[in-house]
């Protein structure tokens, strides 16, 4: 199965990504879409080998989604959003969610599972975090911001 993109061309869908994404209720903005399918189109054109379960959470996001036409709520996770969040009722991870190909202090970048997992959500929602391993972790986003509001 292919998803249309914003460009009218097509993305090739891989597999079900079996975390709750249904029932994550993500919503993305163009932008964000747009950004996300620069992204896939980058991972399937490089030598970089990037995770396969990644690129599928990517995919199943932009099939899922729901669309934001005007500006984001502010609770929603949107690239260059503060987001804090807790993983396993312990762990805190916090940082500003980016395209960047590289990963810097700071950022949480698309290229991980957790920022492919985060883009979208909203402030309060629950959802697995998966890994490459196969096991899931609990994750709980507790505040989307702007980066110097924090």
């Amino acid at each position: 199965m292919a998803i249309p993109d914003i460009t009218g061309s097509t993305i090739p869908r891989h597999r079900e990504v079996e975390a709750d994404s249904r029932d994550c209720r993500c919503r993305l903005t163009k932008a964000d879409r747009l950004g996300i399918e620069r992204f896939l189109s980058f991972a399937n054109n490089s030598s970089v080998p990037y995770s396969q379960l990644l690129l599928d959470i990517l995919h199943q996001k932009l099939q899922v989604a729901v669309a934001i036409e005007d500006a984001a709520p502010s609770d929603v996770a949107t690239f260059g959003s503060y987001i804090s969040c807790v993983v396993d009722e312990k762990d805190i991870e916090c940082g500003v969610l980016s395209y960047g190909l590289v990963a810097r202090a700071g950022e949480i970048p698309i290229h991980s599972l957790l920022g492919a997992t985060l883009i979208g959500m909203s402030a309060g929602q629950r959802t697995k975090l998966l890994s490459e391993d196969s096991t899931t972790r609990s994750l709980v986003v507790t505040q989307v911001g702007t980066p110097f509001a924090v």
